[in-house]
């Protein structure tokens, strides 16, 4: 994946991404949590290693989608905290993929919604979000590795009475991937 950093969006994609990858993660179970914590046992893997997967994980999907000759902003991937888990994370990695037409990215997440299956990921959600623009959103989790991700639409708005904020940027598809908890005993919250 090619880095720009200065063409990130807003944090709305973010948001909602993050609000989506919350469902998924509910709804497959592999990074459930119960009152009592994770319903598995964390696996040991340093931060790194699981950074670098995660790393690998987006360049499968940005591969996948056929887009792979399109810039993509990248903050990379990072450790966030695992609750009620001692030295435990998770490796959330949100990207966006731009610069063709809306046609040819909504081709691409259809393209995905039927690749990933036969690379061992399986579907939870391919659909219109439930939010005011009403974009496409496909949920995904991979069986083997339990990584999910939510791959949405992200188009600016074309509607004349949306606020500037709404119009402005770029069409794109925006990549939510989560890892499943892991423990490293050198790893702490706030570590970065």
């Amino acid at each position: 994946m090619t880095s720009n950093a200065r063409n990130t969006r807003p944090s709305r994609p973010v948001r909602l991404a993050a609000l989506a990858a919350a469902a998924l993660t509910a709804t497959t179970g592999c990074t459930a949590m119960d009152n009592d914590g994770l319903d598995y046992t964390p696996e040991t893997k340093a931060v790194k290693d699981a950074e670098d997967l995660s790393r690998r994980q987006s360049s499968l999907i940005l591969d996948a989608s056929g887009l792979k000759q399109y810039g993509t902003t990248d903050g990379g991937p990072y450790a966030d905290p695992c609750p009620k888990v001692e030295h435990g994370y998770r490796v959330k990695h949100s990207w966006m993929v731009y610069g063709p037409s809306r046609e040819v990215l909504s081709a691409a997440l259809r393209r995905l919604h039927e690749e990933l299956p036969k690379r061992g990921w399986k579907v939870y959600r391919f659909e219109k979000a439930n939010s005011k623009a009403q974009q496409t959103q496909l949920d995904v989790e991979d069986m083997k590795l339990h990584h999910t991700a939510t791959i949405e639409e992200d188009f600016a708005s074309r509607d004349p009475k949306a606020s500037k904020w709404e119009k402005a940027g770029r069409d794109g598809l925006f990549v939510m991937l989560d890892s499943p908890c892991y423990v490293d005993p050198e790893y702490k919250a706030g570590d970065q």
